[in-house]
């Protein structure tokens, strides 16, 4: 979050303004994503009604600072997060379903309240203005 805030800063003059954090009550996109593999559609709206949710956008699967602490730490904090009430936190990121379930694999999410959810064609991604498409440092 303090990331896309800094890059927005960084960046406002150049491009429009990310908005890139909801507010609770926000009406979530019915976007599609998929689940697994083969992929099972996810249709993002319905798996949220009625839900208190975490979704949780992170830039790829089994990228070091994911695997080793952001996702860990959804992990460890559960008991804390059920007590506030959070029924599930779902993780997406632009991956196909193959490489999101081999990563749940992984970091062993399976029994947890967290679900990985693959974006493979940025459509949540873009849906939520969350698309960071930046040309290369030395174009």
């Amino acid at each position: 979050m303090l990331a896309r805030r800094l890059l927005t800063q960084t960046h406002s003059l150049a491009r429009p303004q990310f908005r890139g954090f909801a507010a609770a009550g926000d009406k979530f996109p019915a976007v599609d994503v998929d689940f697994g593999f083969p992929p099972k559609k996810v249709n993002m709206g319905e798996r949220l009604a009625g839900k208190k949710t975490i979704v949780v956008g992170l830039p790829g699967a089994f990228t070091p600072v994911c695997s080793g602490q952001q996702v860990p730490s959804y992990l460890a904090m559960q008991a804390e997060l059920k007590a506030k009430g959070v029924d599930e936190v779902l993780v997406y990121c632009v991956n196909d379903g193959a490489v999101m379930e081999g990563w749940a694999k992984d970091q062993k999410v399976a029994g947890s309240m967290i679900t990985f959810l693959a974006d493979p064609r940025s459509e949540l991604t873009k849906a939520l203005n969350l698309v960071l498409d930046e040309p290369p440092v030395m174009a």
